[in-house]
Protein backbone atom coordinates (compact mmCIF):
# COMPACT_ATOMS: atom_id res chain seq x y z
CA UNK A 1 0.00 0.00 0.00
CA UNK A 2 1.77 2.81 -1.33
CA UNK A 3 0.29 6.74 0.34
CA UNK A 4 1.36 10.44 -0.64
CA UNK A 5 4.37 11.18 1.81
CA UNK A 6 4.30 13.06 5.15
CA UNK A 7 7.84 13.16 6.67
CA UNK A 8 7.52 13.33 10.48
CA UNK A 9 10.30 15.18 11.93
CA UNK A 10 12.09 11.72 12.77
CA UNK A 11 11.20 10.62 9.38
CA UNK A 12 12.91 12.75 7.58
CA UNK A 13 15.76 12.74 9.37
CA UNK A 14 16.11 9.52 8.73
CA UNK A 15 15.41 9.97 5.57
CA UNK A 16 17.27 12.60 4.82
CA UNK A 17 20.56 10.74 6.14
CA UNK A 18 20.44 7.72 4.41
CA UNK A 19 19.75 9.67 1.14
CA UNK A 20 23.23 11.50 2.03
CA UNK A 21 24.98 8.25 1.42
CA UNK A 22 23.33 6.61 -1.45
CA UNK A 23 23.91 10.71 -3.59
CA UNK A 24 27.40 9.76 -2.37
CA UNK A 25 27.80 6.73 -4.42
CA UNK A 26 26.55 8.32 -7.88
CA UNK A 27 29.56 6.04 -9.07
CA UNK A 28 28.44 3.06 -8.14
CA UNK A 29 28.98 0.66 -10.77
CA UNK A 30 25.62 -0.77 -12.04
CA UNK A 31 24.09 -4.39 -11.98
CA UNK A 32 26.66 -7.34 -12.72
CA UNK A 33 29.56 -4.74 -12.25
CA UNK A 34 31.80 -5.13 -9.27
CA UNK A 35 30.41 -2.55 -6.62
CA UNK A 36 32.11 0.56 -6.16
CA UNK A 37 34.40 1.13 -2.99
CA UNK A 38 32.78 1.28 0.10
CA UNK A 39 31.75 4.51 1.68
CA UNK A 40 31.33 5.01 4.93
CA UNK A 41 29.39 7.26 7.68
CA UNK A 42 31.57 10.14 6.64
CA UNK A 43 31.90 9.90 3.15
CA UNK A 44 35.27 8.62 2.67
CA UNK A 45 35.75 5.89 0.87
CA UNK A 46 37.72 2.30 1.79
CA UNK A 47 41.45 1.72 1.08
CA UNK A 48 41.71 0.22 -1.67
CA UNK A 49 41.99 -3.51 -2.16
CA UNK A 50 40.33 -3.86 1.33
CA UNK A 51 37.93 -6.16 1.83
CA UNK A 52 34.53 -5.68 3.34
CA UNK A 53 32.29 -8.01 5.38
CA UNK A 54 28.83 -7.86 4.85
CA UNK A 55 26.72 -9.29 7.42
CA UNK A 56 23.21 -10.23 7.05
CA UNK A 57 20.04 -11.52 8.90
CA UNK A 58 17.88 -14.42 7.84
CA UNK A 59 15.06 -16.74 9.57
CA UNK A 60 15.70 -20.13 9.60
CA UNK A 61 14.25 -22.12 7.22
CA UNK A 62 14.92 -25.16 5.23
CA UNK A 63 14.35 -23.43 1.51
CA UNK A 64 16.11 -20.60 2.83
CA UNK A 65 19.24 -21.53 3.85
CA UNK A 66 19.74 -23.94 1.12
CA UNK A 67 19.54 -21.06 -0.98
CA UNK A 68 22.03 -19.34 1.13
CA UNK A 69 24.32 -21.90 0.99
CA UNK A 70 24.22 -22.28 -2.88
CA UNK A 71 24.41 -17.82 -2.99
CA UNK A 72 27.13 -16.92 -0.68
CA UNK A 73 29.82 -18.43 -2.50
CA UNK A 74 29.25 -17.71 -5.56
CA UNK A 75 28.65 -14.09 -4.77
CA UNK A 76 31.97 -13.95 -3.00
CA UNK A 77 33.71 -15.22 -6.16
CA UNK A 78 32.26 -12.83 -8.42
CA UNK A 79 32.79 -10.43 -5.62
CA UNK A 80 35.99 -11.20 -4.29
CA UNK A 81 36.59 -8.00 -2.18
CA UNK A 82 33.07 -8.70 -0.42
CA UNK A 83 32.66 -11.15 2.45
CA UNK A 84 29.37 -12.50 3.19
CA UNK A 85 28.95 -13.55 6.60
CA UNK A 86 25.44 -15.05 7.79
CA UNK A 87 23.45 -14.74 11.33
CA UNK A 88 20.10 -16.74 11.19
CA UNK A 89 17.65 -16.78 13.98
CA UNK A 90 14.84 -19.07 14.46
CA UNK A 91 11.06 -17.00 12.85
CA UNK A 92 9.86 -16.45 16.81
CA UNK A 93 12.79 -14.88 17.92
CA UNK A 94 13.91 -13.26 14.48
CA UNK A 95 12.19 -9.69 15.86
CA UNK A 96 13.53 -9.63 19.22
CA UNK A 97 17.09 -10.48 17.95
CA UNK A 98 16.34 -7.95 15.55
CA UNK A 99 15.69 -5.18 17.56
CA UNK A 100 18.00 -6.12 20.43
CA UNK A 101 21.04 -6.08 17.75
CA UNK A 102 19.71 -2.70 17.48
CA UNK A 103 19.58 -0.76 20.20
CA UNK A 104 22.80 -2.64 21.01
CA UNK A 105 24.49 -1.21 18.20
CA UNK A 106 25.68 -5.18 16.86
CA UNK A 107 22.56 -4.70 13.49
CA UNK A 108 24.34 -6.09 10.62
CA UNK A 109 24.06 -4.45 6.85
CA UNK A 110 20.85 -6.22 5.34
CA UNK A 111 18.08 -8.19 6.96
CA UNK A 112 15.15 -10.09 5.71
CA UNK A 113 11.63 -8.47 6.40
CA UNK A 114 7.86 -9.20 5.05
CA UNK A 115 4.56 -7.73 4.39
CA UNK A 116 2.95 -10.42 6.08
CA UNK A 117 2.43 -8.99 8.89
CA UNK A 118 3.57 -5.46 8.28
CA UNK A 119 6.90 -6.61 9.15
CA UNK A 120 8.60 -4.56 6.84
CA UNK A 121 6.60 -1.31 7.73
CA UNK A 122 7.63 -1.88 11.81
CA UNK A 123 11.33 -2.06 11.13
CA UNK A 124 10.80 1.03 9.01
CA UNK A 125 9.14 2.37 12.09
CA UNK A 126 11.92 1.38 14.30
CA UNK A 127 14.38 2.80 12.40
CA UNK A 128 16.23 -0.31 11.42
CA UNK A 129 15.86 -0.36 7.25
CA UNK A 130 16.59 2.58 5.13
CA UNK A 131 14.90 3.47 2.13
CA UNK A 132 16.61 2.04 -1.05
CA UNK A 133 15.51 4.44 -3.26
CA UNK A 134 19.29 6.48 -3.83
CA UNK A 135 20.85 2.97 -3.86
CA UNK A 136 18.50 1.92 -7.14
CA UNK A 137 18.91 5.28 -8.63
CA UNK A 138 22.79 5.20 -7.93
CA UNK A 139 22.96 1.46 -9.22
CA UNK A 140 20.52 1.79 -12.27
CA UNK A 141 18.08 -0.87 -11.27
CA UNK A 142 16.08 -1.76 -13.16
CA UNK A 143 13.11 -1.91 -10.78
CA UNK A 144 10.52 -3.58 -13.52
CA UNK A 145 12.57 -6.66 -13.48
CA UNK A 146 10.24 -7.71 -10.36
CA UNK A 147 6.27 -8.11 -10.37
CA UNK A 148 4.78 -3.81 -9.82
CA UNK A 149 2.23 -5.29 -7.14
CA UNK A 150 5.39 -6.74 -5.55
CA UNK A 151 7.37 -3.06 -5.55
CA UNK A 152 4.04 -1.52 -4.65
CA UNK A 153 3.23 -3.38 -1.69
CA UNK A 154 6.77 -2.66 0.20
CA UNK A 155 6.59 0.50 -0.79
CA UNK A 156 5.79 2.70 2.18
CA UNK A 157 4.73 6.54 1.75
CA UNK A 158 7.02 6.81 -1.60
CA UNK A 159 9.86 5.39 0.63
CA UNK A 160 10.93 1.06 -1.41
CA UNK A 161 11.85 -0.52 1.68
CA UNK A 162 13.62 -3.11 -0.39
CA UNK A 163 13.91 -5.74 -3.08
CA UNK A 164 11.31 -8.98 -3.55
CA UNK A 165 12.63 -11.74 -2.60
CA UNK A 166 10.17 -14.14 -2.44
CA UNK A 167 6.13 -13.82 -3.41
CA UNK A 168 3.38 -15.82 -3.87
CA UNK A 169 -0.07 -14.84 -4.76
CA UNK A 170 -1.93 -15.09 -1.18
CA UNK A 171 -4.48 -18.09 -0.66
CA UNK A 172 -5.22 -18.29 -4.76
CA UNK A 173 -4.49 -21.86 -4.88
CA UNK A 174 -6.91 -24.92 -4.19
CA UNK A 175 -4.58 -28.26 -4.39
CA UNK A 176 -6.68 -31.33 -5.21
CA UNK A 177 -6.31 -35.17 -4.82
CA UNK A 178 -6.55 -36.10 -7.89
CA UNK A 179 -6.89 -39.56 -7.54
CA UNK A 180 -10.19 -38.75 -5.22
CA UNK A 181 -11.61 -37.08 -7.98
CA UNK A 182 -11.34 -40.27 -10.47
CA UNK A 183 -12.29 -42.66 -7.41
CA UNK A 184 -15.86 -40.35 -6.51
CA UNK A 185 -16.32 -40.87 -10.64
CA UNK A 186 -16.02 -36.43 -10.42
CA UNK A 187 -14.71 -34.19 -13.21
CA UNK A 188 -11.47 -32.38 -11.49
CA UNK A 189 -12.21 -28.34 -11.16
CA UNK A 190 -10.41 -25.74 -14.06
CA UNK A 191 -9.78 -22.36 -14.42
CA UNK A 192 -13.21 -21.33 -14.67
CA UNK A 193 -14.83 -23.11 -11.88
CA UNK A 194 -17.16 -21.12 -9.56
CA UNK A 195 -17.95 -21.64 -5.61
CA UNK A 196 -21.51 -23.20 -6.08
CA UNK A 197 -18.87 -26.06 -8.16
CA UNK A 198 -17.01 -26.19 -5.34
CA UNK A 199 -19.46 -26.94 -2.91
CA UNK A 200 -20.44 -29.75 -4.95
CA UNK A 201 -17.38 -31.09 -5.96
CA UNK A 202 -16.86 -31.05 -2.32
CA UNK A 203 -19.82 -32.80 -1.24
CA UNK A 204 -18.92 -35.48 -3.55
CA UNK A 205 -15.81 -35.97 -2.69
CA UNK A 206 -16.65 -36.32 1.30
CA UNK A 207 -17.17 -40.07 2.47
CA UNK A 208 -18.38 -40.97 5.66
CA UNK A 209 -18.58 -44.67 8.03
CA UNK A 210 -21.24 -44.28 10.06
CA UNK A 211 -21.18 -40.96 12.11
CA UNK A 212 -17.39 -40.46 11.18
CA UNK A 213 -15.96 -38.67 8.50
CA UNK A 214 -13.03 -40.36 6.63
CA UNK A 215 -12.77 -37.90 3.65
CA UNK A 216 -13.51 -34.08 3.85
CA UNK A 217 -13.97 -32.43 0.95
CA UNK A 218 -12.53 -29.24 1.23
CA UNK A 219 -10.74 -27.27 3.76
CA UNK A 220 -10.58 -23.50 3.11
CA UNK A 221 -7.25 -21.94 4.81
CA UNK A 222 -8.56 -21.34 8.09
CA UNK A 223 -5.17 -21.59 9.38
CA UNK A 224 -4.78 -17.97 8.43
CA UNK A 225 -8.50 -16.39 8.46
CA UNK A 226 -7.94 -13.00 7.58
CA UNK A 227 -6.16 -14.34 4.29
CA UNK A 228 -8.97 -16.61 3.27
CA UNK A 229 -11.21 -13.79 3.83
CA UNK A 230 -9.27 -11.43 1.81
CA UNK A 231 -9.59 -13.75 -1.00
CA UNK A 232 -12.65 -14.82 -0.50
CA UNK A 233 -14.56 -11.35 0.06
CA UNK A 234 -12.79 -10.38 -3.10
CA UNK A 235 -14.42 -13.13 -5.13
CA UNK A 236 -18.08 -11.74 -3.88
CA UNK A 237 -17.05 -8.92 -5.51
CA UNK A 238 -15.51 -6.72 -2.12
CA UNK A 239 -12.73 -5.80 0.19
CA UNK A 240 -11.83 -7.19 3.36
CA UNK A 241 -10.54 -3.31 4.72
CA UNK A 242 -10.87 -0.35 2.81
CA UNK A 243 -8.28 1.12 0.40
CA UNK A 244 -6.70 3.34 2.51
CA UNK A 245 -6.71 0.40 5.16
CA UNK A 246 -8.60 2.35 7.76
CA UNK A 247 -11.96 0.52 7.69
CA UNK A 248 -12.94 -2.91 8.27
CA UNK A 249 -15.47 -3.82 5.84
CA UNK A 250 -16.85 -7.29 7.26
CA UNK A 251 -20.29 -6.03 7.64
CA UNK A 252 -20.53 -4.66 3.79
CA UNK A 253 -22.36 -7.31 1.35
CA UNK A 254 -18.83 -9.26 -0.08
CA UNK A 255 -18.19 -9.87 3.62
CA UNK A 256 -21.38 -11.03 5.09
CA UNK A 257 -21.97 -13.49 2.35
CA UNK A 258 -18.34 -14.92 2.78
CA UNK A 259 -18.44 -15.57 6.32
CA UNK A 260 -22.47 -17.31 5.74
CA UNK A 261 -20.32 -19.43 2.80
CA UNK A 262 -17.16 -20.22 5.23
CA UNK A 263 -20.07 -20.77 7.91
CA UNK A 264 -21.57 -23.27 5.70
CA UNK A 265 -18.78 -25.40 4.57
CA UNK A 266 -18.70 -26.29 8.00
CA UNK A 267 -21.70 -26.15 9.38
CA UNK A 268 -24.58 -26.74 6.59
CA UNK A 269 -23.09 -28.68 3.79
CA UNK A 270 -20.17 -30.60 6.63
CA UNK A 271 -17.74 -30.71 4.09
CA UNK A 272 -15.16 -29.32 6.09
CA UNK A 273 -13.40 -30.85 9.31
CA UNK A 274 -14.36 -28.88 12.15
CA UNK A 275 -11.68 -27.90 14.93
CA UNK A 276 -13.16 -30.60 17.23
CA UNK A 277 -12.04 -33.23 13.29
CA UNK A 278 -8.56 -31.91 12.49
CA UNK A 279 -5.88 -34.48 13.14
CA UNK A 280 -2.70 -32.30 13.38
CA UNK A 281 -3.00 -29.59 10.44
CA UNK A 282 -4.49 -29.11 7.53
CA UNK A 283 -1.06 -30.10 6.06
CA UNK A 284 -0.99 -33.31 7.67
CA UNK A 285 -4.49 -34.29 6.65
CA UNK A 286 -3.97 -33.30 2.56
CA UNK A 287 -0.94 -35.61 3.14
CA UNK A 288 -2.68 -38.33 4.87
CA UNK A 289 -5.08 -38.27 1.79
CA UNK A 290 -7.88 -37.24 4.34
CA UNK A 291 -8.71 -34.03 2.21
CA UNK A 292 -10.11 -33.92 -1.08
CA UNK A 293 -9.08 -30.29 -1.60
CA UNK A 294 -7.38 -27.84 0.67
CA UNK A 295 -6.94 -24.02 -0.13
CA UNK A 296 -3.17 -22.76 0.15
CA UNK A 297 -0.57 -20.84 -0.67
CA UNK A 298 1.92 -21.61 -3.22
CA UNK A 299 4.00 -23.11 -0.04
CA UNK A 300 1.93 -26.38 -0.04
CA UNK A 301 3.38 -27.49 -3.00
CA UNK A 302 6.95 -29.07 -1.04
CA UNK A 303 4.18 -31.40 0.36
CA UNK A 304 4.63 -33.35 -2.74
CA UNK A 305 7.64 -35.05 -1.59
CA UNK A 306 6.06 -36.33 1.63
CA UNK A 307 2.79 -37.21 -0.53
CA UNK A 308 4.45 -39.03 -2.77
CA UNK A 309 3.03 -41.57 -4.90
CA UNK A 310 -0.20 -42.32 -2.09
CA UNK A 311 -1.88 -39.73 -4.83
CA UNK A 312 -1.84 -37.64 -7.41
CA UNK A 313 -2.42 -33.85 -6.92
CA UNK A 314 -2.66 -30.93 -9.12
CA UNK A 315 -3.43 -27.38 -8.09
CA UNK A 316 -6.38 -24.80 -9.83
CA UNK A 317 -6.94 -21.30 -8.79
CA UNK A 318 -9.85 -20.40 -5.93
CA UNK A 319 -13.38 -20.79 -7.69
CA UNK A 320 -14.88 -17.72 -9.26
CA UNK A 321 -17.40 -15.98 -7.12
CA UNK A 322 -20.21 -13.78 -7.75
CA UNK A 323 -17.45 -11.14 -8.11
CA UNK A 324 -15.87 -12.47 -11.16
CA UNK A 325 -12.70 -13.36 -9.90
CA UNK A 326 -11.12 -16.11 -7.36
CA UNK A 327 -9.22 -13.73 -4.90
CA UNK A 328 -5.96 -13.06 -4.48
CA UNK A 329 -3.25 -10.55 -2.98
CA UNK A 330 0.35 -10.09 -3.28
CA UNK A 331 2.33 -11.78 -0.64
CA UNK A 332 6.04 -10.55 -0.19
CA UNK A 333 9.23 -11.61 1.46
CA UNK A 334 12.01 -9.02 0.96
CA UNK A 335 15.28 -7.77 1.90
CA UNK A 336 16.39 -4.52 2.95
CA UNK A 337 19.90 -2.39 3.59
CA UNK A 338 20.04 -1.74 7.36
CA UNK A 339 20.15 2.01 8.46
CA UNK A 340 23.15 1.30 10.34
CA UNK A 341 25.34 -0.51 7.43
CA UNK A 342 28.52 0.88 7.07
CA UNK A 343 28.70 -0.77 3.58
CA UNK A 344 25.68 0.18 2.17
CA UNK A 345 26.59 -0.22 -1.23
CA UNK A 346 28.22 -3.86 -0.98
CA UNK A 347 25.05 -4.53 1.27
CA UNK A 348 22.46 -3.42 -1.76
CA UNK A 349 24.52 -5.81 -4.07
CA UNK A 350 24.07 -8.22 -2.01
CA UNK A 351 20.54 -7.74 -1.55
CA UNK A 352 20.02 -7.48 -5.41
CA UNK A 353 21.77 -11.20 -5.55
CA UNK A 354 19.37 -12.68 -3.05
CA UNK A 355 16.61 -11.33 -5.16
CA UNK A 356 18.28 -12.29 -8.47
CA UNK A 357 16.54 -14.33 -11.20
CA UNK A 358 19.28 -16.95 -10.43
CA UNK A 359 18.35 -17.00 -7.05
CA UNK A 360 14.03 -17.09 -7.26
CA UNK A 361 15.11 -20.20 -9.83
CA UNK A 362 17.17 -21.91 -7.00
CA UNK A 363 14.32 -21.33 -4.77
CA UNK A 364 11.88 -23.25 -6.67
CA UNK A 365 13.96 -25.58 -7.85
CA UNK A 366 14.96 -26.49 -4.47
CA UNK A 367 10.99 -26.25 -3.69
CA UNK A 368 8.40 -23.91 -2.10
CA UNK A 369 7.88 -20.51 -2.88
CA UNK A 370 9.92 -18.53 -5.84
CA UNK A 371 11.10 -15.35 -6.24
CA UNK A 372 9.24 -12.14 -6.99
CA UNK A 373 9.80 -11.54 -10.60
CA UNK A 374 7.93 -12.84 -13.68
CA UNK A 375 10.75 -14.09 -15.33
CA UNK A 376 11.21 -16.57 -12.54
CA UNK A 377 7.57 -17.73 -12.72
CA UNK A 378 7.76 -18.20 -15.87
CA UNK A 379 10.89 -20.31 -16.04
CA UNK A 380 11.72 -23.00 -18.36
CA UNK A 381 13.20 -25.16 -15.36
CA UNK A 382 9.70 -24.21 -12.96
CA UNK A 383 7.06 -24.37 -16.03
CA UNK A 384 8.44 -28.31 -16.72
CA UNK A 385 6.38 -28.91 -13.17
CA UNK A 386 2.64 -28.33 -14.15
CA UNK A 387 1.58 -26.89 -10.88
CA UNK A 388 3.81 -23.98 -11.64
CA UNK A 389 1.81 -23.28 -14.60
CA UNK A 390 -1.22 -22.41 -12.52
CA UNK A 391 1.22 -20.49 -10.19
CA UNK A 392 2.10 -18.38 -13.19
CA UNK A 393 -1.05 -17.75 -14.23
CA UNK A 394 -2.83 -16.71 -11.22
CA UNK A 395 0.07 -14.53 -9.68
CA UNK A 396 0.66 -12.51 -13.06
CA UNK A 397 -2.83 -11.69 -12.41
CA UNK A 398 -2.62 -11.35 -8.57
CA UNK A 399 -4.65 -8.34 -6.63
CA UNK A 400 -3.03 -5.28 -4.87
CA UNK A 401 -2.30 -5.96 -1.30
CA UNK A 402 -3.61 -4.00 1.57
CA UNK A 403 -2.45 -3.76 4.61
CA UNK A 404 -3.88 -2.11 7.68
CA UNK A 405 -2.83 1.95 7.95
CA UNK A 406 -1.71 1.41 11.73
CA UNK A 407 0.42 -1.46 10.96
CA UNK A 408 -1.11 -3.34 13.64
CA UNK A 409 -1.85 -6.30 10.82
CA UNK A 410 -0.52 -9.28 13.23
CA UNK A 411 -3.01 -8.21 15.65
CA UNK A 412 -5.61 -7.60 13.49
CA UNK A 413 -5.11 -11.27 12.10
CA UNK A 414 -4.68 -13.07 15.15
CA UNK A 415 -7.89 -11.77 16.99
CA UNK A 416 -9.82 -12.65 14.13
CA UNK A 417 -8.28 -15.80 14.19
CA UNK A 418 -9.71 -16.37 18.08
CA UNK A 419 -12.80 -14.19 17.23
CA UNK A 420 -14.25 -16.41 14.35
CA UNK A 421 -13.04 -20.31 15.91
CA UNK A 422 -16.22 -20.49 17.19
CA UNK A 423 -18.53 -20.19 13.90
CA UNK A 424 -16.00 -23.24 12.42
CA UNK A 425 -16.72 -25.15 15.72
CA UNK A 426 -20.59 -24.71 15.53
CA UNK A 427 -20.59 -22.54 18.82
CA UNK A 428 -21.80 -19.01 16.82
CA UNK A 429 -23.39 -18.15 13.59
CA UNK A 430 -22.49 -15.26 11.72
CA UNK A 431 -25.89 -13.57 12.18
CA UNK A 432 -26.10 -10.09 12.72
CA UNK A 433 -24.82 -9.59 16.22
CA UNK A 434 -21.98 -11.79 15.51
CA UNK A 435 -20.63 -10.01 12.70
CA UNK A 436 -21.41 -6.60 14.61
CA UNK A 437 -19.04 -7.52 17.14
CA UNK A 438 -16.43 -8.73 15.37
CA UNK A 439 -16.43 -5.55 12.88
CA UNK A 440 -16.16 -3.68 16.29
CA UNK A 441 -13.64 -5.85 17.75
CA UNK A 442 -11.22 -5.62 14.49
CA UNK A 443 -12.17 -1.67 14.07
CA UNK A 444 -10.65 -1.05 17.43
CA UNK A 445 -7.37 -2.76 16.56
CA UNK A 446 -7.37 -0.58 13.24
CA UNK A 447 -8.15 2.65 14.97
CA UNK A 448 -4.85 2.48 17.06
CA UNK A 449 -2.11 4.71 16.35
CA UNK A 450 0.86 3.57 14.59
CA UNK A 451 3.35 1.58 17.14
Amino acid sequence: MSNPKHLSRRDFLRTASFSAVGLALAACAAPGAAPAADTGAAGEAAPSGEKVTVRFHSRIGQQEDTLYDMQMPKFMEEYPNIEIVRENFPGEEYATKISTMLAGGTLGDAIWTALGGAKIYFAWAQNQIAPIDDLVAAQNVDLSQWYEGCINAITMEGNLLGLPFKAHPGLAIVYYNQTAFEDAGVDVPTAEWTIDDQVEKAKALTKTEGDRTTQFGYLPGIGSTWKTLVTLTRSFGGQLISEDGTQFLIMEDAGRQSMQYLYDLFQTHKVAPTPEQMVGSGNDMWISGTLGMIQGGTSVSVTGSAIGDKFEWMVVPNAIGPGGVGGSDFEVDAYSVTTTSKHPNEAFQWVQYLCSKDSGIQLGLIGGTVGGRPDVYGAEELLKFPFRVVFKDVMDNAMASRVTANWRQDEAETTIQQLTQPLWAGEAQPDEAFLESLRAQIQDIMDKPRP
